[in-house]
């Protein structure tokens, strides 16, 4: 499939010249404006910064679009244009009403009540399709390499989409190491890729645990992996009503039995994913088998990995840590 190219006066003229009142979101990477089409249709306008636009952020940018050029699936953002014009390299992308997935199961009570039980579930759900459609539907296996609740999105209707495919890889069996930096989200990272670069599809198993684990939870697993400690001692105490989020409004008492039995085992399917030795963990096709079938086998989870490396590198709680010099497929 081919993602239409536009041009630069185009994406000037509906984002009113990169105008400030339409900004939406920004970062290292760039910013992101909220614009409206001339046939009513929302989008997102994703404009690298200049400063980005390092070999390296231009190869990220290309490779995006390479990516999700490829990619059809409920569960994924779609990209619907981009633009590569002088010294601009922008993305436009489907627009998401409302936001993203940290804002809610880490902000006030308030935003964080905004997600039941209901949604919950339906947005963990939608996530494993979407990194099963990676990992194999779409006929090519693709690494996202960097989820995290950051990069999921919410649509009007709080449908989960997974986005920034600037770090995906195509992986392939030939594939071999490069001595590229790489970048790790901490707490996200599963440890052989964080410690010696070795990439493969159970890497995002292992991030999509911690995801689980977080929305269930509303807490951030962060760099000292405390979340996964708290949820090892809790199933080990069969007390696992007590990780559910506070500010989730429990549903009529009738139907606490059926949230109990599904917080189980959405709880013990997250442990299964941060399972130390990546043979250990299920692919995503069994998770979402897992996941929408009471009837499917889940294996009895083993103690899981706490790796407290990267607490010498970073003090960063939900930002990216940068690792010069360390391996990683490409």
């Amino acid at each position: 499939m081919v993602v239409p190219l536009v041009n630069l006066a185009t994406i000037k003229h509906v984002t009113g010249n990169f105008s400030e009142t339409n900004i939406i979101g920004q970062g290292g990477f760039g910013v992101v404006y909220k614009a409206q089409l001339a046939e009513g249709r929302m989008i997102a306008v994703k404009r690298l910064n200049q400063s980005a636009l390092t070999k390296k952020g231009k190869k990220d940018f290309a490779r995006e679009v390479e990516v999700m050029a490829g990619l059809r699936h409920a569960s994924l953002v779609r990209l619907l244009a981009y633009c590569n014009q002088g010294k601009e390299r922008i993305l436009v992308y489907e627009y998401m009403e409302n936001k993203s997935l940290n804002i809610y199961i880490f902000g006030t009570t308030s935003l964080r009540a905004s997600l039941n039980w209901a949604r919950r579930l339906e947005i963990i759900h939608g996530i494993a399709h979407g990194v099963a459609y990676l990992h194999g539907g779409s006929g090519e296996s693709v690494i996202h390499r960097d989820l995290k609740p950051g990069n999921i999105l919410l649509d009007d209707e709080w449908k989960a989409k997974i986005a920034d495919f600037g770090t995906a890889k195509l992986f392939t069996i030939d594939q071999t190491r490069s001595n590229e930096t790489i970048v790790v989200s901490p707490g996200y990272a599963a440890p052989e890729y964080e410690q010696q670069g070795d990439m493969t599809l159970k890497c995002d198993v292992y991030s999509f645990g911690v995801v689980i684990l977080e929305t269930l939870s509303g807490q951030r697993n962060g760099n000292t992996q405390r979340l996964i400690s708290h949820v090892w001692r809790l199933w080990e105490q069969s007390n696992v009503i007590e990780l559910l989020d506070i500010a989730v409004v429990l549903p009529h008492p009738e139907s606490e039995p059926e949230l109990l039995l599904e917080l189980k085992r959405c709880i013990e399917i997250g442990i299964l994913c941060v399972q130390e030795i990546p043979g250990d963990r299920p692919t995503m096709s069994n998770i979402v088998a897992m996941l929408t079938s009471t009837t499917s086998h889940i294996d009895q989870p083993k103690y899981p990995t706490i790796n407290n490396s990267a607490t010498i590198s970073s003090l960063d709680q939900g930002g990216d840590l940068v690792i010069p010099n360390t391996l990683y497929l490409t």
